[in-house]
């Protein structure tokens, strides 16, 4: 089984408008989705035909409403209730653009954290894979992911950390080492300190080969974009390059690529398929006006164009 986390999920509402007109008014026909990026993980593993429990933290009317969301996308959920009122984000696709307005959602009370802390120990115990996605809400410490991990490892499943910024630097610091980390070239320069750029494979393979916070993740997988990315697995450096497409909306690419992750390191396949089934996921969600959603008809003619090469 894998499972997934969304700490800070939302009801995610998605405008299509040919125009943004400025202080005027936009008639919309919404389309709202149980958002997070746990949840976006979630919907493509199920598409991928896992068995797959999503966990997390839903609170007040907005939450009652994201638990019917999810029922009605057939995702199986068991998330621990909160005072506070799920939050709901906005994302506006307009002449080509993507604006978005995310609220930060509620503030998470000390009970409320011990509680879904007992919740997530009784359900990774279950896990093969465990994904833990996003932001973490108002009133959990940034080391709270590195709490997580340690757990799930004891339990014996690997964990695939999705995070950025005083999370990230938390968990990297922390003696309990995730699976899988995937930070992108901005987020990895700056936790370096350097400027690395897509040619400069070779320097950041040394760069953090170096640095003690990336010893013993077994998966450093560094996101470029259209330029593809690069994964280190164990001693292994592998190139991605994938295929340009026509992309309809990128929103949840990141975790269609976590949940391909997610889905070949639980079914044990091979670096190179690992990095493939991951890149497709990708690219197939972008593709998709859906957000966490993939084109499965498109599934052979993109993994087959995703290369793969040893460095």
């Amino acid at each position: 089984m894998i499972l997934t986390v969304t700490m800070n999920p939302s009801i995610d509402t998605r405008y299509q408008l040919d125009k943004l007109i400025i202080d005027d008014v936009n008639r919309v026909t919404p389309e709202k989705t149980a958002g997070g990026k746990g949840l976006n993980v979630s919907r493509v593993l199920l598409q991928l035909g896992d068995d797959v429990l999503a966990t997390g933290l839903l609170g007040g009317h907005m939450g009652a409403y994201m638990a019917e969301l999810m029922d009605a996308d057939g995702v199986k959920n068991d998330f621990v209730p909160i005072a506070g009122e799920t939050r709901i984000c906005l994302n506006i696709l307009h002449e080509g653009n993507q604006t978005e307005l995310l609220e930060s959602g509620p503030q998470i009370a000390p009970a409320e954290l011990e509680a879904f802390t007992a919740k997530f120990a009784e359900l990774a115990a279950k896990a093969d894979v465990v994904t833990l996605s996003g932001s973490l809400p108002r009133g959990v410490d940034a080391g709270y992911y590195a709490e997580l991990v340690k757990i799930a490892e004891e339990a014996g499943a690997k964990v695939l950390l999705d995070t950025s910024g005083a999370s990230l630097e938390a968990a990297l610091e922390s003696d309990a080492k995730p699976e899988l980390v995937k930070p992108n070239l901005t987020e990895i320069n700056g936790l370096l300190g350097t400027s690395f750029t897509t040619d400069d494979v070779d320097a950041l393979r040394e760069a953090l080969a170096a640095d003690g916070r990336f010893a013993g993740i077994p998966w450093v997988v560094v996101s470029m974009g259209a330029a593809g990315s690069v994964g280190f697995h164990e001693g292994r450096a592998f190139r991605a390059k994938t295929p340009a497409i026509a992309a309809v909306n990128a929103t949840g690419s990141g975790d269609s690529t976590i949940a391909g992750f997610a889905h070949a390191i639980a079914a044990g396949a091979d670096d190179v398929t690992v990095l493939k089934t991951a890149n497709t996921c990708g690219k197939l969600n972008a593709m998709d006006p859906k957000t966490g959603h993939l084109v499965m008809d498109c599934w052979d003619e993109v993994y087959n164009s995703v290369v793969v090469t040893e460095l």
